[in-house]
């Protein structure tokens, strides 16, 4: 009887290496298969905004208004927009938007936007929307005031000048008068009365009597603030006290 050989079946070194080929490949088809697939789906917009914070800023006469968006009625203002990151505010839209109740009208479609002297009130944005290439919004809501300072009327009691007749116990009429073109500061402002250099806040009193003054020179001076900060100041008035009563009651 012919006797048969019998071989072990060993993967030799370069057998491997042709197994490890063909494995690689067929996973990268199927990798590629996947990707394909992927390609047909449309790009949804990127959930992460493209703009990470928008800010705005006024302008009035070259001056930035640092703290609240106040601006003068009589003189127009610039309105301006500021993006973080501020290296791709080249190319986004803005949209300055006026809003009142479900109302919505664009205004401005720029980086900048000018509010005219004497605003009518959808003249002046209360928003701002600013979209990336890809479809992402960033909106700015905020509000804009328009703000006259307070004045006062140069003509009070006692007058600059005025000679007054008694001593250190008569009462003495103090009276101004001041005004705000500004609905929402009317009946809020605060007076201050400087009377010898001493300050007396008043409030939004225009009048107050006042003893203690000996013979002499006297000076008072009012000051007005507006619930902005915005005042005025009249100058420093003098009148002179003449005791005809000797000193006494």
């Amino acid at each position: 009887m012919e006797k048969k050989e019998t071989h072990s079946l060993r993967m030799t070194p370069a057998g491997m290496r042709k197994g490890f080929r063909i494995a690689c490949g067929a996973v990268f088809v199927v990798v590629a298969l996947a990707l394909l697939g992927c390609l047909d789906l449309p790009d949804a917009p990127n959930e992460s905004q493209y703009v990470e914070r928008v800010d705005v800023f006024l302008f009035q006469e070259g001056n930035q208004d640092s703290t609240l968006l106040k601006i003068r009625p009589n003189d127009s203002a610039v309105i301006k927009a500021s993006v973080y990151p501020r290296q791709f505010k080249n190319s986004l839209t803005f949209r300055w938007l006026f809003c009142i109740g479900d109302s919505t009208t664009i205004i401005g479609d720029s980086l900048t936007y000018t509010i005219p002297s004497s605003p009518k009130i959808h003249d002046i944005p209360n928003a701002l929307e600013v979209t990336d290439g890809v479809g992402n919004t960033i909106r700015k809501d905020f509000k804009v005031s328009v703000n006259m300072a307070p004045t006062l009327y140069t003509k009070t009691i006692p007058a600059d000048g005025d000679t007054l007749y008694g001593n250190v116990h008569t009462s003495i009429l103090f009276k101004w008068l001041s005004y705000d073109t500004d609905s929402f500061d009317e009946n809020k402002l605060e007076h201050t009365l400087v009377i010898d250099g001493v300050e007396y806040p008043v409030g939004r009193l225009e009048e107050i009597m006042q003893s203690g003054f000996g013979e002499g020179e006297h000076t008072f001076q009012i000051m007005v603030k507006d619930s902005f900060g915005d005042a005025d100041t009249l100058p420093v008035y003098r009148f002179y006290m003449l005791d005809t009563l000797g000193g006494s009651l």
